[in-house]
Parts: C-alpha cells; structure tokens; sequence
C-alpha cells in the first residue's frame, strides 16, 4: 500500500472475515472480525439552502428612573454618615475592631527606650511586658517589649562590667 493512513484494512492474506491493522509503514499482527457489511444503503440528499430572513431591530425604550431625596444629616452629628450601620459589601467579612493593649505599647516604648537609659527603662520594660502578656489582645507587642528590654539590659550590664575590669586593670599595674 502507498501513502495510506493507518487504520483497519481488509487482510492482504484474503482472509475476507478478518480486518488487519495498518500502521502508515507496516501490516501489524493486529486481527479484528470483520463486521456484516449493511445490506440497505441510503442515498444522501443534498441539504438545501434556507432563506434567511432578517428582522430589524427595535431601538431600547427609555427607561424612567426614579431618585429619592436624600436627607441632610442632623445638627451636631459630625459628618453624618453612620458608618457602622452601613451594610458590608457581598462575600467581604468586615474584621472586628482590635483593642489596644496599653501595657503591650509601654512595653515596646521602654524597651527601646531601654538603650538609651542605661538600663534603667530596660527593667521596666520587662515588667509592663510581663502583665501586658496576661491579657489575650497585642501578644506580640508586649513580647517585643520584653525581648528588647532584656536586650537593652544584658547590653548595659556587660558594659557594667567591661568598665569595671577595665579599670581593676588600669588602677593593678
């Protein structure tokens, strides 16, 4: 066979109750029954062309709209707008409103502070970072504040110390 594609052939044995499959290149040994052939065949009749027809358009009619007044807001009410009656936009779930911990931010504020005191605000960092941690809102600012007071003060007391070896071995010689 030449330039055939591949497929199911009839066998090129003469086995005429068998299909044999060829490859594009090659007979296989790929058997199929033959199936019987139809005994009717239909005539195809051509499709014949349909009229189309065209409908104009209709131009949209107007539509009438209707606008509601909009009351002014109240005396002494700030800017009017009540914003936490305002619905929430579909399928957006509006976060809840944090508390401050004021413990947690003195916390943080002493302990950077903490470096500059000498050590003083360090201790005090640590104690308002210690009783800001028993309350549940800002854990991590009051951990902040306990982590950088602990800092500031191991920073002062190794300075403590290497002042004072410095002078033992200046005033020893």
């Amino acid at each position: 066979m030449s330039e055939q594609q591949a497929g199911w052939y009839p066998d090129p044995a003469g086995d005429a109750t068998k299909l044999r499959y060829w490859d594009g290149t090659n007979w296989t040994n790929d058997f199929n029954s033959v199936q019987a052939p139809p005994t009717t065949v239909q005539e195809v009749q051509p499709v014949q062309p349909v009229q189309a027809t065209v409908q104009p358009v209709q131009p949209p009619q107007p539509v009438q709209a209707t606008v509601q007044p909009v009351q002014p807001p109240a005396v002494g009410s700030g800017s009017g707008y009540n914003y936490s009656q305002m619905p929430a936009s579909p399928g957006y779930v509006q976060p809840p409103a944090s508390a401050t911990n004021g413990l947690a931010v003195a916390s943080l504020i002493c302990g950077i502070a903490g470096f500059c005191s000498g050590g003083l605000l360090s201790i005090v960092a640590i104690i308002l970072g210690v009783l800001a941690r028993k309350k549940p809102e800002q854990q991590g600012l009051a951990l902040a504040g306990i982590i950088l007071g602990i800092a500031a003060l191991v920073l002062y007391i190794l300075t403590y110390i290497g002042i004072g070896l410095l002078g033992w071995a200046a005033y020893s010689w």
